[in-house]
């Protein structure tokens, strides 16, 4: 299961069993605020990254591609 923990306002690190694989953030620096999303693990392939308008978005489809990202490499 992912969970949130905050690290700061509006930002977040993406936890699944205790390990931190990505973050959550919202960029207020953008001209148009967006909430900026990224999975932080190694592997030798690229990883994803988006945006998204809110965060409940930001949120699932981090999850999307987190879960693709795990088929593809492995746990």
């Amino acid at each position: 299961m992912l969970t949130l923990r905050p690290v700061g306002q509006n930002d977040y690190n993406v936890r699944e069993g205790g390990q931190t694989i990505g973050r959550i953030r919202y960029a207020s620096e953008r001209t148009t605020g967006i909430w900026l999303w990224n999975i932080q693990v190694h592997v030798t392939t690229g990883l994803p990254m988006g945006s998204a308008k809110d965060l409940e978005t930001a949120k699932a489809e981090f999850k999307t591609a987190w879960e693709a990202l795990k088929v593809r490499v492995g746990p």
